[in-house]
């Protein structure tokens, strides 16, 4: 279960992941570019790649458009990898597996399993299962060498703890399904059809107007029972009913919904253990340099250097 506080820390890093993945996706690019560039395209390959009219596109021209659209952003993503991975090794600092499946299982949170998270990272930023995973690694990486030396007190978690102890108290997490509709009528002609025995995903994949969980029968995955970014009336009723109840027509926003509750999982007791080391991680990020900084800061110190005419030059 993810509280309320992994979540905010989750929050703090989302930005610089999806940053960074997709600057991952685009390494591909570069390398094939480079491979192009050398004439160490492989035996026999055609030097036209798609054609359109009888015009053909050849691999110098598809590689010089991605480069000018995308070889800014690819060229210092590699130098980046390079020069944190060669902090990393002189400051001895190592990313385990436990560390990589425990951050994963952070960037999951709120998605209905990890086969919708890969699917979604897949669609929108083009990312296969194995980029997800390097990726994270190197985000790991990156704020380990960032927070390297800095020590946070045990005081300092303490007074964090006491001042925002409200996001600490476990919350109720619920799977739900739900079809949106514009109308209250529309909402009530759902509850029929349902309670008439239709099946919940067929139905929400005619009439539902959320595109998004539409293509998943409704499933709209896991949420707490007080997130913000969901209607109140609508949570308060999901987190008042049990797994595989029905309820409806609610006011969603400017439409309305039926939903259905999939699950319910009561929350356990807190592992104060792992909270301490969150915010521990997160306290010391404060204090670091803007992570952009301490990539452009390594540049230097391995004496990175661009040979082309560019605007990357520190």
């Amino acid at each position: 279960m993810m509280t309320r506080q992994e979540r905010v820390l989750r929050n703090v890093v989302v930005i610089l992941a999806i940053g960074t993945m997709v600057l991952g996706g685009l390494l591909f690019w570069s390398l094939r570019a480079v491979a192009v560039l050398k004439g160490d395209a492989a035996e026999g390959e055609p030097a036209d790649i798609a054609t359109a009219g009888g015009q053909p596109v050849t691999d110098r021209e598809w590689m010089d458009e991605l480069t000018k659209k995308h070889g800014d952003e690819v060229l210092l993503s590699m130098l980046n990898h390079i020069v944190v991975g060669k902090e990393a090794e002189a400051l001895g600092i190592t990313v385990t597996v436990d560390d990589i499946e425990e951050e994963l299982l952070r960037s999951m949170a709120g998605y209905g399993s990890e086969e919708q998270y890969y699917a979604q990272m897949l669609s929108e930023l083009g990312l296969s299962r194995h980029e997800v995973r390097e990726e994270t690694v190197y985000r790991l990486t990156l704020r380990a060498v960032a927070t390297a030396g800095i020590t946070i007190s045990d005081a300092a978690i303490n007074q964090y703890l006491l001042e925002n102890a409200e996001r600490f108290t476990p919350k109720k997490q619920l799977q739900l399904s739900i079809i949106r509709v514009d109308t209250y009528e529309e909402a009530g002609l759902v509850m029929d059809r349902l309670e008439e025995g239709e099946d919940f995903a067929a139905v929400a994949g005619e009439v539902s107007t959320d595109a998004e969980s539409r293509e998943h029968g409704g499933s709209i995955g896991t949420v707490e029972e007080d997130d913000p970014f969901w209607p109140s009336e609508l949570l308060r009723t999901a987190a008042g009913l049990e797994a595989g109840d029905i309820a409806g027509p609610l006011p969603a926003g400017e439409d309305y919904a039926v939903i259905r509750v999939e699950r319910i999982v009561e929350p356990p007791g807190t592992d104060m253990t792992e909270v301490r080391e969150q915010v521990r991680q997160q306290l010391a990020l404060e204090q670091a340099a803007p992570l952009q900084q301490v990539e452009s800061d390594l540049r230097k110190k391995y004496d990175t250097a661009i040979y082309i005419d560019n605007g990357l030059q520190d």
